[in-house]
């Protein structure tokens, strides 16, 4: 007489294909790290950019999700940027990062391999002088409404959004943090 229970391995692929099915409506597609309004922001992408800017400061705290924060805020604000007159070209991003290097003391030119990473320097500087100049405030109450308004999706391997909008690294409550489990006596 046969069992009409699945079995154990069974049961199990089952949860598994649950589970990757949940995970794969949390994004666009395989590889995506956020969506802004249609445009997609890659893993790889992120990858690039959060070890060029490692790579260029020093700062080994660096996290992928600050630098994708920081990919979306400039894909929302390089339009209303460009706007209000403060387009940075690639030439000019690029000088930041001499610049910048040159400060830091580093020996050798930056890589500066990826778009991602030319974007995240294009955020910095238009942010720097957009917050320098008379009209900051209504630019980035601008930005803040292209925010609130904007389509963003975020892969939950990143980050999550809270109430505010603002990215907060995901948690997983089912990964021990703290000291490791005592080994079971037998």
């Amino acid at each position: 007489m046969a069992s009409t229970r699945p079995s154990h391995l069974i049961r199990t692929a089952v949860a598994l294909a649950a589970a990757g099915l949940a995970l794969a409506g949390c994004s666009a597609q395989p590889g995506t790290a956020a969506t802004v309004n249609g445009t997609t922001i890659s893993e790889n992408e992120v990858d690039e950019a959060t070890s060029e800017f490692i790579a260029l400061t020093g700062q080994q705290d660096v996290t992928p999700v600050a630098v994708l924060n920081t990919l979306v805020e400039g894909e929302l604000l390089d339009p209303i940027a460009i706007e209000a007159g403060y387009a940075v070209s690639d030439a000019e991003v690029e000088q930041f990062f001499l610049e910048q290097a040159s400060a830091a003391g580093a020996t050798q030119r930056p890589d500066v391999e990826s778009e991602a990473f030319l974007d995240l320097g294009r955020y910095l500087l238009q942010y720097n002088e957009i917050y320098a100049s008379p009209d900051a405030q209504a630019i980035f109450a601008e930005a803040e409404t292209a925010r609130q308004e904007a389509d963003i999706e975020v892969n939950p391997r990143y980050a999550q959004t809270d109430d505010s909008g603002a990215f907060v690294p995901t948690v997983r409550d089912w990964i021990h943090q703290g000291e490791p489990a005592p080994t079971p006596a037998g």
